[in-house]
Formats: C-alpha cells, structure tokens, sequence
C-alpha cells in the first residue's frame, strides 16, 4: 500500500520466529496495562491487528501483543512491513512508534509529554538525521501536504517569535519571563510531527520550565504529582526547591507528593528548617501539622459567645501553646494510638518501649485491656507474645511494621474506615489502587505473615 511521498508498506503473514527486538523500541512507550484483556481476545478471535516492523523485521510497535502471540503458541503472525531500515534511520523509528501508539492508545497527559520529550532527544542524538532528511533520503510526511522536506534543525523567525516571552504563547506566564527553551521548541516541533492532539503548547511550555529541576520532572512523568501542581511548585518556591534537592529522595519525594509536605514548603518554613538540619524527619513535621490542623478544626467546631471573645483570647493563647507543646513532644504516636480510647492510650504510652513506640500501625477496635496487657508484658519478659489477631509485617525505610491483615481484606474489599492505612502504605509503594475506585490490591507474598492461624 503506498501513501504517496510519505513511508510506504505492505503486509504479509511470516513466522513469529522471524521477528526481531529492539530493547529501546520496546521501551519507548509505557507498557501496555491492558494485557489480560488482550490475551482474552486474541485467544478467542485471533490476531486482528498486524505487528508493525521495519524492512529487517525488527518490531516497531506491538511488542505485548508479540509476547501473547508466543504464549500462544502462535507459530505465524500478521506483520506491517514498513519499507525503511530502521538501524539506518532510528530518527523516522522514532516517529513511526509514536504515531502508531498515539493512534491506537489512550495516553495520559504525563505519559505524553515524558513521550515527547524522550524523542526530541532521541532525535536530537541520531547521527544520521540531517542524512535521513536531505533531499534523496527516506521521509516521513504524515499527512502528505507536501512534497519537499523543511529544514527541522531550524525554526522559522515567526515561531521563535510566538514563542518568545511577548508571545501569545506566554500569556500566562508572567511569573517566568524567559525565552522558550530548546526543549519546548523541540517538544512542539515532534508534537507537530506526530500529530500529538493530548498536549498543548502551554502544556509543553510548563514541562520544559520543570525540566530545569530533574526530580521535579521525575514525579511528572512517573503520575506521581501533576502537571499543574510540579508548575505551582516551580514558581512560588523554586529557591526551597533547589534547598532540598540534597534531602533522601524517599523524604524529598514524601514533601513533593503529599498535600500535607506541599503546604511545607509553600508555608511553613519553621517546619522546612527543621528538616533541612535534619533536626526533624519529614514524616514528623508532617504529623505535627496534621495535629494543628485538627486542633484548629476542632476549636473552631466549639460555639463561642461574641462578647467573651476578647476576654478568652490570652487564656486560650496560653491553651493552643500547651498542647502544641505536647503533640512536639508525641508525634510519633500521634496519628497511630490517637483513635484508642483515652485510658488505652495513656496505658500504651506507658507499657510501649521506645523501640516499639510509634512504630505499631494496628489498630484494633475492640481490644480488652487485659488482652493488650498481658501481650505486652509477655512481650517484654518472654521476648514473644501471642496475637489475638493475624497481623502482616512490612519493613518500610529499615523499619518494621506491623499491619492489621482484617484492615488489609477491608482495603481488598473497599472498606473506607481505614483510609490513614491506605494513604501510609500507598505512599510507600506497598500497596496499589485496584480497577475499581476505593479498591486496593495487596502484594501478600510479599508480607511476612503467618501461613496458619488459629
């Protein structure tokens, strides 16, 4: 089948074992999420989409359905032969893979844009593309306007100039006077090229400013915090940003993707401090700030008579100081002993060992204070106790856990009364959101658990 000036192909039917891989074409775009739903279909209706591939057989895009087709034990496949080696001209490859995937799959903003930032670099780096384009080379026209290949190493004055800081493209990017960078231009130029409709320019714009502070950009690409959020972060703290750029990366990661570390960094520089003299762990100020937040809540929930108003203002001044005090003085235990009923709570503090203290993530809602008693008293004279409860461990940043395994059916089946859980473990990697909303998926073999319980 020939388009005209554009690449041309037909399309055969050859042994699966003639196809080749390509490692950086396999990983150009995110993995196919979908492959249960694709084995599904192709072992009920066959291959109906062809494998594309270059004129050397080596796949150009359709590598999941290639890796089904031999679970399958498929012994000839439909190909899209494309008439260009791709080993001479990595450049087109690079395009083609796009637009296929573009085309045929639903890509998030993020993915888009790692996508084509990915290929303005890989473009930039082939060796031959000045080659690939000259006037005899192979090239990809996608929609066959026109006959003659523009220069793509320079662009025209009149885009450089809608794109320049007084441009239409910046109206509203008063906060960061600068020229595009090569990156954005060369993001629209392979947006333009691949016909990239998931992305707009202002998008590409913010992405590139992002770019200046890789870990920033990383959390995009990886969906771990938007497009829009990274950008807000950008312009009204980058100085704060490059400040803890030296942090661990699980702690500068907890500040960037949490709304509680966010408001961190955008306000609270008391807090910011503390952690960048490492006087306090990133997860402490956050519990501490979760602790003024419900404090601030719940005084404000409390009716008040208009007039004593004045008269109130020292005494409860004095108030808010004295348990800001104490949640300083307790955050470990904050957030994990704070649902027990007071007279539980107050006997945990003094029964846990410092070790053990803030560190037990179980909260059972009908424990008996004999029970937690002696389990702790056996724990600490024996050296080990029985539960009256399965329980999970997960060692997370070198700390053990111990987890609630009911809690963790409960997140299997939906249940919402323990979101705190949720969030901990989700922030950590450890469990993943499922199909359905408020739904979890929990990786038990990698638990350490009892295999038997009575």
């Amino acid at each position: 089948m020939n388009h005209g000036n554009a690449l041309s192909y037909s399309e055969e039917i050859v042994p699966i074992e003639k196809l080749k891989e390509d490692d950086e074409f396999k990983t150009l775009v995110p993995p196919n999420n979908m492959k249960e739903q694709l084995v599904s279909s192709i072992a009920k209706n066959g291959q109906t989409l062809p494998i594309d591939v270059d004129s050397d057989y080596v796949i150009l895009d359709g590598y999941t359905r290639v890796s089904i087709l031999r679970e399958l034990k498929y012994k000839e496949v439909k190909v899209r032969k494309w008439n260009f080696r791709s080993e001479e001209n990595r450049a087109t490859a690079y395009r083609l893979i796009a637009m296929l995937n573009l085309q045929r799959r639903h890509l998030e903003k993020n993915e888009v844009l790692k996508l084509l930032r990915e290929l303005a670099e890989k473009i930039e780096k082939s060796s031959k593309e000045v080659q690939n384009y000259g006037p005899n080379g192979p090239y990809f026209a996608q929609n066959n306007k026109t006959n003659t290949k523009p220069d793509k190493t320079e662009i025209k004055s009149e885009e450089r100039q809608k794109f320049s800081p007084t441009g239409e493209n910046l109206e509203q990017n008063s906060e960061i006077n600068t020229k595009p960078t090569d990156l954005e231009l060369k993001m629209k130029q392979v947006k333009e090229e691949i016909g990239a409709k998931e992305v707009t320019d202002s998008d590409i714009q913010k992405y590139s400013i992002i770019s200046t502070i890789p870990f920033l950009r990383q959390l995009v690409d990886d969906g771990k915090i938007s497009l829009r959020t990274a950008y807000e972060l950008y312009t009204k703290a980058k100085d704060k940003l490059q400040k803890i750029a030296n942090l661990p990366p699980t702690e500068r990661n907890q500040l960037l993707t949490t709304r509680e570390g966010r408001k961190i960094i955008l306000e609270r520089d008391d807090l910011l401090n503390l952690i960048l003299q490492h006087k306090m762990a990133v997860s402490q100020a956050i519990n501490k700030l979760k602790a003024e937040e419900k404090l601030k809540k719940a005084k404000g929930s409390k009716p008040r008579v208009k007039e004593e108003e004045e008269d109130e203002t020292e005494d409860e001044g004095e108030e808010i100081e004295t348990i800001d005090r104490e949640d300083s003085e307790s955050n470990d235990e904050y957030d994990f002993v704070g649902e027990w009923k007071k007279a539980e709570e107050e006997e945990a503090k003094q029964q846990l060992t410092p070790q053990f203290n803030g560190q037990l993530l179980v909260k059972q809602e009908v424990a008996e204070d004999k029970v937690q008693t002696d389990f702790l008293n056996e724990l600490r004279t024996k050296g080990f106790a029985e539960l009256p409860f399965e329980v999970a461990l997960v060692k997370i940043e070198g700390k053990c856990y111990v987890i609630n395994v009911g809690a963790l059916h409960d997140l299997e089946q939906g249940v919402e009364k323990w979101k705190e859980l949720a969030d901990f473990l989700s922030k950590h990697d450890i469990i993943i959101p499922g199909e359905a909303e408020g739904l979890y998926v929990i990786p038990w073999k990698l638990l350490g658990r009892c295999s038997e319980w009575k």
